[in-house]
């Protein structure tokens, strides 16, 4: 028989997920070794002095660990002296099952007149060696799981209930059964729904939490795209909004893989149970009916059968046994997280569900990739984990502005802000800021800002002190125009007819000519009559 060797990760894998308390068929099932082998390599670990609850293994037991023997174990047999009493009746058996097509069940009750009682697992092993498989797609063994500790599990699950009309739109719509069972004590919770979204889920969730008044350490999750982000066989992730969900409420999540109902055997049963039994034959007026007929009907019904593997009546077990064992829940319902990945616009803002917030332009400029958080009150912006803005919710349409978002260039403009501009005017010279005082002194100032921004810029081209000037001397012919005061500032007129300053406070020598002197001065056109500028 061939043999696969493990790697040394492999085998430090097995012993910790041994020393945590985990099952030998555990860790073979999660690691993908085979239970012979994990065997073997945990009773070396024992040998080597390593003990289930004790600490992790030193380098030196690591390393001899994977020096054991490569021995396999011996092959699988099925012989057994029940079996040996079924070999005459081999061509028999044969017969019965391919050429009648007869059941297996029915198979042994004929063995049975003839005088062999056998029993069924055993009949059913022996014509397994013989290649026949009586159910149709069976792959391997069935084996009773170890029971879960009280409080500790609950697994979840869909099931298409049936359709219901619509009292508004009038229509027939599919209704949805999402339930919950505590594997301990079979006790189970139904919720009908519509949507199978993270919104109606998690809401159905937190009324199966307040049916049970606790919460489960871990929860079984079916394998729906709200809630596990792709299928990934080997390792399924939660969605980021079902994650966040998990650590509110303090649950470990373990997704389902797709089409494989033995991860959750528990609820597959159920869910048929509720199709049956309170869906089919039940009359209801609309999906708030069926909600409200679906919570007696789990404690008065389904709560008080006997559970045909356990044969007791959940709701006994559950409040003799489970009850205690359950995370407190507070009772305060969750406020459901949209998470999003936005790109800051061009406008320094984003989009969330159809709204504009601002972020902050020092640290996420236009084309930087954020995460949104967005919930019933706030929307809250990441950048590479870290929180960079929060703004109040708003409706489809509106908008959230933080003046301190744009540029300084910027804000007055955006944010339409007379008094900003003015101020700004104010701190590169009274003058100026009087100019800007009177130039916005109309019914509709912000039809006037973009001559504001030209203002302010016209200080960075030719110097405060010149603008200064030049404002003053526009003021003093009551002149309240941007481009005639720029024109000043072409033709260095601001100190025009006044008495020259003393030295120490004359102006600074002009700038270039390309800001000294008009456009003009530079065409060919005009070289025969240049145009003079004032000293």
């Amino acid at each position: 028989m061939g043999y696969r060797e493990l790697s040394r990760m492999e085998i430090v894998e097995v012993v910790r997920r041994w020393q945590v308390g985990e099952s030998q068929r555990a860790i073979a099932r999660a690691s993908g070794v085979a239970r012979e082998t994990v065997k073997k390599y945990l009773r070396a670990a024992e040998e080597l002095g390593l003990a289930a609850n004790g600490p992790p293994p030193t380098e030196d037991q690591v390393v001899r660990l994977v020096q054991v023997g490569r021995v396999v174990s011996a092959p699988r047999t099925w012989a057994s002296p029940q079996a040996d009493r079924l070999d005459p009746y081999r061509e028999q058996i044969t017969t019965w099952l391919q050429d009648e097509q007869l059941q297996l069940t029915r198979v042994q009750e004929l063995l049975g007149h003839h005088g062999l009682h056998i029993p069924y697992t055993t009949l059913e092993r022996f014509v397994w060696r013989l290649g026949y498989r009586p159910r149709q797609g069976r792959r391997g063994d069935t084996v009773r799981m170890a029971p879960t500790p009280p409080g500790e599990v609950a697994e979840m699950d869909f099931e298409r209930l049936g359709l219901l009309r619509n009292p508004e739109t009038g229509r027939r719509q599919w209704i949805w059964g999402l339930s919950i069972t505590l594997t301990y004590s079979r006790h189970s919770f139904l919720w009908p729904l519509v949507h199978q979204t993270v919104e109606a889920t998690i809401e159905g969730l937190e009324k199966a939490w307040t049916f049970f008044q606790g919460c489960p350490k871990r929860l079984v999750l079916d394998n729906f795209p709200a809630a596990v982000a792709g299928t990934d066989p080997l390792n399924p992730r939660p969605t980021r909004a079902f994650m966040e969900y998990s650590q509110a409420r303090g649950l470990l999540l373990d997704p389902a893989r797709v089409r494989r109902p033995k991860d959750k055997p528990q609820i597959e049963r159920f869910v048929q149970y509720a199709r049956g039994r309170f869906w089919k034959g039940g009359t209801f007026v609309d999906l708030d009916d069926a909600r409200r007929q679906a919570g007696p009907w789990c404690l008065e019904v389904a709560g008080q059968r006997v559970h045909g593997t356990t044969r007791q009546l959940p709701l006994v077990v559950f409040e003799d046994e489970e009850r205690a064992h359950l995370l407190p829940y507070d009772g305060i319902p969750y406020d459901v997280p949209l998470w999003k990945d936005v790109t800051v616009h061009p406008d320094h803002h984003v989009s969330v569900q159809y709204a504009l917030y601002s972020a902050p332009s020092t640290t996420c400029p236009p084309g930087t990739k954020l995460e949104a958080r967005c919930d019933r009150d706030l929307v809250k912006l990441y950048k590479a984990g870290a929180l960079v803005k929060i703004h109040p919710r708003k409706p489809k349409g509106g908008r959230s502005t933080d003046a301190d978002d744009y540029p300084p260039e910027r804000t007055a403009y955006a944010m339409r802000a007379p008094d900003r501009l003015v101020r700004q005017a104010v701190a590169l010279g009274p003058q100026i800021g009087q100019f800007a005082e009177r130039l916005l002194d109309a019914p509709f100032p912000w039809s006037k800002l973009r001559q504001g921004q030209r203002l302010l810029r016209l200080a960075e081209r030719y110097t405060p002190e010149r603008l200064d000037a030049a404002c003053a001397r526009a003021l003093g012919f009551d002149l309240v125009d941007v481009r005639r005061l720029e024109r000043i500032l072409v033709l260095a007129l601001e100190h025009e007819g006044q008495p020259a300053p003393p030295a120490e406070q004359r102006v600074q020598p002009l700038p270039s000519g390309r800001f000294a002197r008009p456009g003009a001065a530079f065409d060919h056109r005009f070289a025969e009559s240049p145009v003079e500028i004032q000293p």
